[in-house]
């Protein structure tokens, strides 16, 4: 035991027992107070309380940020999987799917109904035939058969312009153009066929096959309203 002078461990007072080495006496009334088991004693042996307020607002402060950043990964990883499924669907669908049907080599680009030296309504039913392919063809190898609303009206027996004249047009009065001056129909040129008088009328359906009359497959066919 050490007086006022220091201090050291005290021993229990005879029982065998030692106080702990974290109590510390500086004079005989603390001795007497720090017995263990006083009140002193605890007082002086018990490890103060820390504040649990701020420590418990903490982790709620970080359990939150966590949540919001969890959901944002969340959603991130969610856009992510959505875009990749988008482009997966976009590339099984066949490119050509996308695109207008593609136009028959052979086409109608206009049907007139006017007297081309009146211009009055005459039910001329002037047909005009584009080459719109890249094929040029003999146009005596070919022949025209027009369709009104599915019923056959009448067939131009060649193409070429100075064999259609001896040759029987039986319902065509005329046929003229690039495409038929010489023996070959180069793409981009017309070929003009004037049908007989009101063989076509405003709002008829009217097509036109032509066929290769070697084979007689036909190698185009168009159809427009009049």
């Amino acid at each position: 035991m050490r007086g006022s002078s220091g201090s050291m461990p005290l021993s229990s007072g005879g029982t065998g027992d030692l106080i702990s080495a974290e109590t510390w006496i500086d004079t005989p009334a603390d001795s007497a107070r720090a017995l263990p088991g006083s009140t002193e004693w605890i007082n002086r042996t018990r490890s103060p309380r820390r504040s649990a307020g701020p420590s418990r607002r903490t982790a709620a402060s970080e359990s939150g940020v966590s949540e919001t950043h969890g959901v944002l990964i969340l959603v991130g990883v969610t856009v992510i999987l959505a875009v990749l499924v988008l482009l997966m669907l976009l590339a099984m669908i066949p490119s050509w799917s996308w695109a207008e049907p593609a136009q028959p080599p052979i086409i109608i680009t206009g049907v007139s109904h006017h007297s081309a030296i009146t211009g009055k309504m005459t039910y001329a039913s002037r047909v005009t035939l584009l080459n719109n392919g890249s094929t040029v063809y003999e146009n005596d190898c070919l022949k025209a058969v027009f369709y009104v609303n599915g019923q056959k009206v009448c067939i131009v027996q060649t193409l070429n312009g100075y064999l259609f004249i001896p040759s029987h047009h039986y319902g065509v009065k005329t046929i003229g153009g690039a495409g038929c001056r010489t023996e070959y129909w180069n793409p981009g040129e017309r070929i003009d066929i004037d049908l007989t008088d009101t063989t076509l009328y405003p709002g008829a359906k009217v097509c036109v096959e032509i066929i290769d009359k070697r084979d007689g497959k036909v190698i185009s066919k168009d159809a427009v309203r009049a």
